[in-house]
């Protein structure tokens, strides 16, 4: 019966001794902070896609009515226009001001020691 509890203690310490070396040695290290994921920047595919229009061409004989109307529908285009281009400058200030403040996540645990 001795022999056998040597024998199972024998065993227990060789798998015991490693464990527990890992453990200290594992909680005398200094932990590393988990660094989040990369900033995303969501422009939509759809606004990506838009193209505004060109201005619409008059004919040689065209009527004052015509003109008023092809004036009316590219200014109509360029209101659009302006809309499109207003919203994706707003998505990359958004974007730019995100990406600061990750950077800025990341130089804090970059430069603590």
């Amino acid at each position: 019966m001795m022999k056998t509890f040597r024998r199972s203690s024998g065993f227990i310490c060789s798998r015991l001794t490693p464990m527990l070396l890992a453990s200290l040695f594992m909680a005398g290290c200094r932990t590393v902070p988990v660094v989040p994921h990369a900033v995303g920047c969501d422009a939509s595919a759809q606004l990506l896609a838009s193209k505004c229009l060109p201005p619409r061409q008059l004919e040689d004989n065209a009527t004052f009515a015509t003109v008023v109307d092809t004036m009316q529908a590219d200014r109509q285009a360029l209101r659009e226009c302006g809309m499109t281009v207003d919203a994706l400058i707003k998505t990359i200030r958004q974007c730019n001001h995100a990406t600061d403040e990750y950077n800025k996540k990341i130089d804090a645990i970059n430069s603590a020691k």
